[in-house]
């Protein structure tokens, strides 16, 4: 190509979408002649590269290329009507990949919806008809009178001219298909195509409900609106507990973003299990929002991203990836729940969207708000560290008292004789709730019926033969599954080890709860929740709905049940077991608890009838539960931070854990040590390593897995040496496989 002797740029440095990490960089390209002087960075390009054609993203414009002219080749296509990614979009990508060790091209496609990647997904249209060039005027319509149907189209159009859909105009008209082709065809009628939405909307909005606010939330919103008026990126922490009207506090904050012109992203957990918080949203603003999670199709994310990039949406509500919304006039960002573990990504990126909320918003020059019952110990530290500015919502709204709680001891349960899922306390809470025709909802953060299978001969578990966890039996499909790679088997008649035929179900689940419940209570009526029975697309609103309008009277559920819920007739919350998570191998395990519980409490009683808390539990002496029962973020944090301290974990020190994947524990383990020794040379000053070891998951869908730990006081150096020693190793690994994690969640 002779690329001519103009000024504008002529080549495009590219992004080209590969997997493969050693080729992050830039490939230079020709822009096409009718492109020079339009392309922008940014825009998705379809490029040669190899033998195949790959997609692209148009990072820099360069006036020559970078290597000879005779290895460039030009740009094939440009796949979208304006830049799907906006200059500031590409420099957060660039910040993402340099904070988390990733590659552009993996922070790039984790800012686009799977649809438009690799155009997948098209826009829908639809066939519309109206007046065409030759439509007749009033005297000239008696050219057509020979031909009723023609006539009846004519009158119907000059009364009302659409454009009508083809087969609407067929009824109203009373005509064919055949005679509206003709009418096309003669110029009387033209067609024209429109864009269809796919709506991710299963019903309409509700009406709005807007409540007095409280002396707290003033104070809270006032605070928040001066930021935003301001444009200050100040991040505010809102502490408020289970029923104080956190989320008036933030549609109160996003109507100043909006009255501005401007633009908000909310992030929640996980936005399927939390419909009521949505329904608000839409309530108040209407069509103004744009919805993203993971139980929309390909096609609705598609759209409502387009409705965002075009403007035609100015608030995003959303899980983990909205925080990468194209919103172009960003005002402000709520992060709700902004202690669940979920806002983390566990795969390449590994991303946490609550670091990238406070990255994005210091770029934009806009707020973020964090809201919590519960916050994280970091963001706590922060606080008291003057670095986030400390809101306080001490009081439910309506004056409505705190739930009473107590803890059972379910050791003296068994002492006692009672073998049963419920202690009598629980048992007899029950009774009373039906009684009263109340609701309930109980807490069981496992889901199937048992969690293990064991042989009481020789004492082997049935296990998942590609992870290093025991399988739990399914009673309403009578098999054997894993949870962490969905493996299903039927249940043996005898053990696999021994042969022996004494084969034990033992542990419960939500299913079992269930069963239990219909066992001692068969008047009552039951909904389960877990991620079984919300597999099917709009299932979790469903189950929330039926709920909602007095349905069932018990919902039994894993942590699903445990937060966005806002049920006036619950009034008894009961913790099946709560030590599921006490004692997981993970530095974590006290301070998900504690979150947890307190947010299952918080469920009930905020209605008008006072609300019950029973937690059932083999160690209720715990801080985490002790600290639940009061829904006391304090308490549990003067016990917890001391322990952090004292072991360097956060938020005393950042972490970086060197994960290390293979096909057999042996290369799993002699990659690992080769990856120590590695980092044993580079260790940062004041750095401590940790490890290598097997990870508490020593197996995880058929890949086995080691890992290593570096903490120290900035994160930069962890991350950089854990990188070098990454690909330093890498190089030497057949077939294994290392991911660094920064800041990581979890460590099992």
């Amino acid at each position: 190509m002779n690329p001519g002797a103009g000024e504008a740029p002529r080549t495009a440095a590219v992004a080209v979408d590969i997997a493969a990490a050693a080729t992050d960089r830039l490939f230079d390209y020709w822009i096409p002649p009718e492109w020079i002087g339009r392309l922008r960075p940014g825009w998705r390009v379809r490029v040669p590269f190899g033998r195949s054609w790959r997609e692209g993203f148009v990072i820099e414009l360069r006036r020559e290329p970078s290597v000879p002219p005779e290895r460039v080749r030009p740009i094939a296509a440009v796949l979208d009507p304006v830049p799907a990614l906006t200059p500031e979009a590409l420099e957060l990508a660039r910040w993402c990949a340099h904070a988390y060790g990733t590659t552009l091209v993996q922070a790039l496609r984790v800012m686009l919806p799977a649809g438009l990647r690799g155009d997948r997904i098209r826009r829908r249209t639809e066939e519309m008809l109206a007046p065409g060039p030759a439509f007749p005027s009033p005297e000239q319509e008696a050219e057509h009178a020979a031909a009723p149907a023609r006539r009846r189209v004519l009158e119907l159009l000059r009364r009302s001219p659409g454009p009508w859909r083809r087969r609407e105009l067929e009824r109203a008209a009373g005509v064919s298909a055949a005679t509206l082709r003709a009418m096309v065809r003669a110029g009387l009628l033209a067609v024209e195509r429109r864009a269809l939405e796919r709506s991710p909307w299963s019903e309409p909005a509700e009406a709005d409900r807007r409540p007095p606010l409280t002396p707290a939330q003033e104070r809270a919103v006032q605070a928040v609106r001066e930021a935003v008026e301001s444009g200050s990126p100040a991040v505010f922490l809102l502490q408020g507990v289970t029923g104080s009207g956190k989320t008036e506090v933030y549609l109160r904050a996003l109507e100043a973003v909006l009255a501005a012109g401007r633009q908000a992203i909310v992030l929640v957990p996980e936005i399927a299990l939390t419909p009521q918080t949505v329904a608000r949203f839409r309530a108040r603003f209407g069509d103004r929002v744009a919805v993203f999670h993971s139980g929309l199709g390909d096609g609705e994310r598609y759209d409502e991203w387009w409705r965002v990039r075009r403007g035609e949406a100015d608030l995003v509500v959303g899980a983990r990836s909205a925080v990468f919304a194209p919103c172009r006039r960003l005002g402000l960002i709520v992060v709700d729940e902004e202690q669940e573990a979920s806002y983390k990504q566990e795969e390449t990126p590994r991303y946490h969207a609550r670091s990238v909320a406070l990255e994005r918003a210091r770029r934009a020059g806009c707020p973020v708000l964090l809201g919590s019952a519960t916050p994280a110990l970091e963001s706590l530290a922060e606080a008291q560290r003057g670095r986030y500015r400390l809101l306080r919502l001490p009081e439910r709204v309506g004056g409505r008292p705190l739930p009473a709680a107590e803890a059972v001891d379910m050791r003296r349960e068994l002492a006692e004789g009672n073998r049963s899922l419920f202690s009598r306390r629980l048992a007899e809470a029950l009774d009373e709730v039906l009684a009263r025709r109340e609701q309930a909802v109980l807490l069981l953060n496992r889901r199937g019926f048992h969690t293990f299978v064991l042989c009481r001969e020789c004492g082997h578990v049935l296990r998942c033969p590609k992870c290093a966890v025991s399988l739990a039996y399914h009673a309403d499909q009578a098999l054997l599954r894993c949870h962490y790679c969905g493996w299903a088997e039927r249940p043996p008649s005898r053990c696999p080890a021994c042969g022996g035929s004494a084969l034990g179900y033992h542990g419960s689940g939500t299913q079992r709860v269930e069963e239990e419940l219909a066992r001692r209570w068969p008047a009552a009526r039951v909904l389960r929740m877990d991620a079984d029975s919300t597999v099917r697309k709009g299932s979790h609103e469903a189950i929330y709905r039926r709920f909602l309008r007095g349905e069932a009277d018990v919902l039994v559920g894993t942590q699903m049940v445990a937060k966005g819920w806002d049920v006036g007739g619950v009034t008894l919350v009961g913790v099946v077991n709560a030590d599921t998570a006490l004692n997981l191998p993970d530095f974590r395990a006290a301070e998900r608890t504690f979150q947890l519980l307190t947010q299952a409490a918080g469920r009930a009683g905020r209605g008008e009838r006072p609300g019950r808390v029973l937690i059932q539990s083999y160690a209720p002496e715990h801080y985490a539960i002790q600290a639940a029962l009061r829904m006391d973020p304090e308490a549990f944090a003067r016990v917890e931070l001391p322990i952090r301290r004292e072991l360097g974990y956060p938020p005393f020190r950042r972490l970086v854990r060197l994960l290390v994947l293979a096909s057999s524990p042996e290369e799993a383990e002699r990659v690992a040590r080769a990856a120590a020794g590695e980092l044993a040379r580079r260790l940062p000053a004041g750095a401590r390593l940790v490890g290598p070891s097997e990870a508490p998951l020593g197996r995880l869908k058929g890949q086995a897995r080691w890992h290593l730990l570096l903490s120290g006081e900035r994160v930069g150096p962890l991350r950089d040496a854990a990188l070098e020693a990454a690909a330093r190793a890498g190089r030497e690994a057949a077939g294994a496989r290392l991911a660094v994690d920064v800041d990581p969640l979890s460590l099992l």
